[in-house]
């Protein structure tokens, strides 16, 4: 039996458990609740377009709208995102469960208006810019973990970012100012103290720091990069030397605050112990994270960052379909481990192996081999899962 869900006043999805089984499958992501879509679509902005048979999209219904097409919040594996098609049922409402990707729910409008074809081709590519240029206001673009996701949301509806949180968590006391400066301060009445949503676990902290002092090593580069470029142009010298020497004293704030966080970081002890990931990995060879993943090569870098690793020490093949072609074309010999994610069991080249996990476990020569499971033992790589990785590649490493 179907299960309509109203999303709100008009829009149902008539069979929400099909429509949940198979943004699953083509996300790879775990979705617990028919509520996370709805708060997804009714919460963010620009999840709602109005097609109609020339696959035109508008943010707002006219008499030509034939479909209505709802972001769902998840993306497949190669990062398109998921929308749900309903149907205009002509009495102000819409209706439906069809579900896909842009590109497969503009094919089925060419397979009812086939004469539309050229136009729908044109429209579609004109749709995803407006889409792309349309979610770059959202608080969250897409729903990468559904937990994280209604803890962030539920931070939102409190008055309380992430980084707020974590800003109020460091503790960090700055020296009373002036007297003279007191004096003449108002009173003002104290506010009113909140307690914060959620507290903050100790992974989510190293990780929020970690993406932080990545960002702030990318605008580093970027600095040093001007420079060369000011320094080939010929600039005043002069000038340039007094910007070297600002730039000098930023990188050595941004030393003094690593150091702070080094010494202020109290838990766990494993992490503390297991700093110097880079040097462990020597000129052994590089770190290939293979399969896809639950996380962007951004976040990974950012946890790598926390127990030493530098962003060259890792490669990344986490396009799903690439993997099938990877063993036949990758001498996994040259790294010295491998982090497997979600794999496809068919990939070339395998041998008499059953699975590409089974083939690196289990050849003499090949890297340190490692699952990156879920806490259901599903095969993916997780933020929790990437750590426990990272972590028994140090503790292998260190026994060689």
């Amino acid at each position: 039996m179907m299960r309509e869900f109203v999303i709100e006043n008009g829009i149902v999805i008539d069979d929400m458990d099909s429509v949940i089984d198979g943004i699953r499958t083509i996300s790879g992501k775990e979705i617990s609740d028919a509520e996370t879509i709805r708060k997804f679509i009714t919460e963010e902005k620009a999840t709602k377009y109005y097609i109609d048979k020339k696959c035109t999209g508008k943010m707002q219904p006219d008499r030509d709208t034939v479909y209505l097409w709802l972001d769902s919040g998840y993306v497949d594996h190669n990062g398109n995102s998921i929308m749900i098609s309903l149907l205009n049922n002509n009495f102000g409402g819409y209706t439906g469960h069809y579900f896909g990707t842009m590109d497969v729910l503009a094919n089925a409008i060419k397979s009812y208006f086939p004469k539309n074809t050229r136009d729908i081709n044109r429209n579609l590519s004109s749709l995803k810019n407006k889409y792309q240029n349309k979610i770059a206001d959202r608080n969250h673009r897409h729903i990468d973990n559904e937990q994280e996701y209604l803890i962030m949301m539920c931070n939102g509806e409190s008055g309380y970012s992430e980084l707020e949180s974590l800003i109020n968590r460091l503790n960090i006391k700055f020296d009373d100012p002036i007297e003279e400066v007191q004096e003449i301060q108002p009173e003002v009445e104290a506010p009113e103290e909140h307690e914060p949503a959620y507290d903050m676990s100790f992974t989510e902290k190293e990780i929020t720091v970690g993406l932080l002092f990545d960002t702030i090593d990318d605008m580093q580069d970027y600095i040093n990069e001007l420079l060369a470029e000011l320094k080939k142009a010929g600039e005043d010298k002069a000038k340039l030397q007094e910007l070297e020497k600002r730039n000098k004293d930023l990188e050595q704030a941004l030393v003094e605050i690593r150091s702070f966080n080094g010494q202020h970081n109290t838990e766990p002890s494993e992490v503390k112990e297991l700093t110097d990931g880079h040097d462990l990995l020597g000129r052994r060879g590089k770190i290939l994270v293979l399969g896809a993943t639950a996380l962007d090569v951004k976040t990974m870098n950012g946890i790598a960052k926390l127990y030493g690793f530098k962003k060259d020490d890792f490669e990344y093949e986490v396009d799903y379909d690439k993997v099938v072609n990877f063993a036949g074309r990758s001498k996994l010999e040259k790294y010295s481990a491998v982090i497997l994610g979600a794999c496809p069991h068919k990939v070339q080249n395998l041998g008499d192996w059953s699975s590409l996990v089974e083939k690196c476990k289990n050849t003499e020569g090949m890297p340190i081999a490692i699952d990156a499971r879920s806490r259901s033992g599903e095969l993916k790589v997780t933020k929790e899962s990437f750590r426990e990785a990272l972590l028994q590649i140090c503790n292998e490493l260190k026994c060689k």
